[in-house]
């Protein structure tokens, strides 16, 4: 059987990585995120770790430092980077015991906390305190994102709408089911900010409530066949338009009602 890592091995890989990035001056903190910082986190559990550069420090040099050191003080199977830029990096790894290790590194200038839970592991910086640079940010990214989000959405879910409905006419059916994935995904992210729950990854979509699963499920065609993509559309669509509805109760503006007014009829001749 093959050794998969306990909870023991990854609290004692989360010692030593903690250990190695406090002797560092030029980082000012180590935060545990995500599902890592759940207590009820189960065997299959990774670590995901926000590495916080001291304000000052050349970023790109010391990500690029640590990305090399780490390379040598774990027993690394496999790692790539994620995305990297002047300002923030994510480094993924998994060891030989299959424990995946997610580090995002971010100066202590452009912190920002999108999501709970956090557990702040050592804080050095000098002049800023991490955990109450997290909730800040936290707090203003609960009021400004969901809006932002679901204008974004409600700007373009006709392109794939449109985009699937036309790949039907052509007969292009992998092109169909794709443009029905992305609807279907916008859909579930709007779940999402209704009911305050992460689905990036589809982390928690099961945690969404029963009623809301038993709807997506009928998003999903029963075959291949042009009719079956059809009526998987429709109810897609529907699925998305009463997520954006419910997501409007508490807005002061009303999109959803008249993109659906204009997207139905096109829908309902053409799919």
């Amino acid at each position: 059987m093959i050794a998969l890592f306990s909870q023991r091995r990854r609290l004692d890989v989360l010692d030593r990585l903690k250990t190695f990035f406090a002797t560092d001056s030029a980082i000012a903190g180590l935060v545990l995120v995500g599902s890592s910082a759940e207590e009820d986190m189960d065997r299959f559990s990774g670590l995901d770790l926000l590495v916080v550069v001291a304000n000052g420090s050349v970023f790109p040099s010391i990500y690029r430092k640590w990305k090399n050191r780490l390379y040598d003080l774990l027993p690394l199977l496999y790692e790539f980077e994620v995305e990297s830029s002047f300002d923030h990096a994510v480094y993924s790894m998994m060891l030989e015991d299959y424990l995946e290790i997610n580090l995002y590194f971010s100066p202590v200038k452009t912190l920002v906390a999108h999501r709970e839970p956090w557990h702040v592991l050592f804080d050095h910086s000098s002049n800023e305190d991490i955990q109450a640079t997290l909730e800040a940010t936290y707090r203003k990214e609960q009021i400004l994102k969901p809006v932002r989000t679901y204008e974004q959405m409600m700007a373009s879910i006709w392109q794939p709408i449109l985009k699937c409905v036309i790949a039907l006419n052509r007969g292009e059916t992998w092109r169909a089911l794709h443009m029905l994935d992305l609807i279907r995904q916008q859909t579930i992210e709007l779940a999402s900010i209704n009911h305050n729950v992460d689905t990036r990854n589809y982390a928690e979509v099961d945690q969404l409530p029963e009623m809301f699963l038993i709807h997506l499920r009928h998003s999903l065609p029963l075959n291949t066949d042009n009719m079956a993509i059809r009526r998987a559309l429709q109810a897609t669509t529907n699925l998305f338009f009463q997520q954006a509805e419910l997501f409007e109760q508490e807005l002061q503006f009303k999109l959803a009602q008249d993109v659906r007014d204009k997207l139905q009829p096109y829908i309902e001749a053409y799919s």
